[in-house]
């Protein structure tokens, strides 16, 4: 006889959708971790709504409150949880709530801009039309404009939120705020707390501060296997005197990053990339940042956003100027960046599989011949490197090529001691690019063209014998 199977009982829960994502994700992990812990709960998407199932958890109120501790609470937000009188948590409450489909009672609360910026009384709202009152401006005073909703959405929203990353940057004229979360893909488990760094200010914009955040917490889930597909942020840019200026909600758009990812997430070389991203971000965060490099974190993580042809030509221009400079700071983020080929040959992977297209490979005897023959070391290389950049087409770009090398070895040549003519080191250069040469019909289009010569540039650079920086 067979043992009889032994039969788990398992909860399940509802969190219904509303259409203002960063709320709707607040209230779906606050949910899980309300009724689950640091239990599994398996989440599902049934479209209108989510359905969180697992084993029943017995929990403990004070868990809860002590998770939520950190956005300092006010009396308000607290009695979210626990009746002030009795010092009850509102377990009952909350739990026939989320299994009855939202249906059960609870007296309304008011939405706030920090649950979601759609609900921002004044000028946002995920239906404008269906109340436009809503519209009015906020001198009006008009009480029509608020959202409310049941309590118990807002007490899942509130858990959510505490598990947000928050990413800053500050300037004498405003004060730019974002509030990100990761979502997954429609069938996932949560099993334990959604664990990461919560806090990041960079100096470049908030935007960059957000990127940095989503790459820290891209390698932080990593080893929970969770299948982040993208994340979901809430932005409020506010005066020096804390009136708001500006606000939005909504995808933070790294589906491409995310899904490239997980599909290349046992490769240690883009493992290796994604922390050497987050270092640059990291190390460039202050704010006696020169402007400069400012300005290339920015592209940089555009293209982390983007993965496009136009962010990587433009870091490739800004890290050869940044590596010119005499500012030791300012020339060690320059070197830094993309500073092993196999980190450019992961770039030029990622442009492809991403954007569907196939760039020629980038013959490495050449990029390192090149290197050499510009000579880093010496004043100067700057000069024939920005013909390089110049060239509009491959013929331009090769005959450049084959002037800069085949003056590297004329310069050899003579430090040897050997009595030979600079024809006869032409010549040498020329046998040596015509690997390039079997690859020009495959760069006329003038996209690919760019994104290779780009590519081909940062190889080079990547090898470059520089100074002390």
């Amino acid at each position: 006889m067979l043992p009889e199977k032994i039969k788990i009982p398992k909860e399940v829960y509802k969190v219904y959708k509303t259409g203002a994502v960063f709320y709707d994700t607040a209230r779906l992990i606050g949910a899980a971790h309300l009724f689950f812990g640091t239990a599994s709960a398996q989440i599902e998407d049934k479209g209108a709504f989510w359905e969180l199932s697992g084993a029943p958890v017995k929990r403990n109120g004070s868990q809860i409150l002590w998770i939520i501790e950190k956005l300092n609470l006010t009396n308000k937000e607290r009695r979210l949880f626990e009746d002030p009188k009795k010092r009850t948590f509102y377990w009952d409450e909350l739990t026939k709530f989320f299994k009855s489909g939202s249906e059960a009672k609870g007296r309304l609360e008011e939405l706030k801009a920090e649950y979601d910026c759609a609900f921002q009384i004044g000028t946002r709202s995920f239906d404008p039309l269906q109340k436009y009152e809503i519209l009015a401006p906020r001198s009006t005073g008009e009480t029509m404009k608020k959202f409310k909703v049941k309590f118990q959405d807002l007490a899942a929203a509130t858990l959510g939120r505490a598990f947000s990353a928050k990413a800053t940057s500050f300037t004498n004229r405003q004060k730019d705020r974002i509030s990100i979360l990761p979502i997954f893909k429609e069938h996932f488990v949560i099993s334990g707390f959604l664990d990461y760094e919560k806090n990041f200010t960079h100096s470049a914009s908030g935007w960059v501060a957000a990127v940095w955040a989503s790459v820290s917490i891209l390698l932080e889930l990593l080893n929970k296997g969770l299948p982040v597909v993208d994340f979901v942020y809430n932005r409020e840019v506010k005066g020096p005197t804390g009136i708001p200026v500006f606000s939005e909600s909504g995808f933070l758009g790294l589906e491409k990053l995310c899904v490239y990812w997980i599909e290349n997430r046992d490769d240690e070389i883009i493992q290796s990339l994604i922390k050497h991203f987050k270092r640059i971000f990291s190390e460039t965060r202050g704010q006696n940042t020169h402007e400069s490099v400012k300005t290339l974190v920015r592209y940089l993580a555009n293209f982390v956003v983007n993965i496009d042809v136009d962010s990587i030509s433009k870091i490739q221009q800004i890290k050869v100027r940044l590596m010119d400079t005499d500012d030791v700071k300012v020339r060690w983020v320059g070197k830094y960046l993309l500073n092993k080929s196999i980190y450019v040959k992961e770039v030029k992977k990622m442009i492809e599989e991403t954007k569907d297209i196939e760039i020629p490979d980038i013959p490495w005897q050449i990029s390192e011949s090149l290197a050499k023959a510009l000579n880093f070391k010496e004043k100067g290389w700057m000069n024939q490197f920005t013909r390089l950049e110049n060239s509009t087409n491959f013929t331009q770009f090769i005959q450049q090529v084959e002037h800069i090398i085949s003056r590297g070895i004329y310069r050899k040549q003579v430090e040897s001691g050997e009595n030979l003519s600079f024809s006869h080191a032409l010549i040498k250069a020329k046998n040596l690019s015509e690997k390039l040469r079997s690859i020009e019909r495959d760069l006329k289009n003038e996209k690919i063209f760019r994104a290779w010569k780009a590519i081909f540039l940062l190889d080079v650079l990547s090898r470059a014998e520089m100074g002390k920086t």
